[in-house]
């Protein structure tokens, strides 16, 4: 409800961006994104890396590992 006014109706970006989700859209954009940027020698994939020391846990995340990632 905070998305200003010119970009349209919140409530049909939220819809998309659910269905996106549910799609696998975000995932192929950060997919070509990492792509692109490995091609162009812009990142190592050697040296990616993300543990709990970078990214914390937050409070149910042991609920997301059990339901898996796409």
């Amino acid at each position: 409800m905070d998305m200003p006014g010119e970009y349209g109706s919140y409530v049909t970006a939220w819809r998309r961006f659910r269905r996106w989700q549910e799609e696998g859209v975000w995932d192929i954009i950060l997919q070509t994104l990492r792509d692109r940027a490995h091609q162009a020698g812009l990142i190592s994939l050697e040296s990616v890396s993300v543990d709990s020391k970078t990214i914390p846990a937050k409070k149910g995340a042991n609920v997301w590992v059990t339901m898996g990632t796409r």
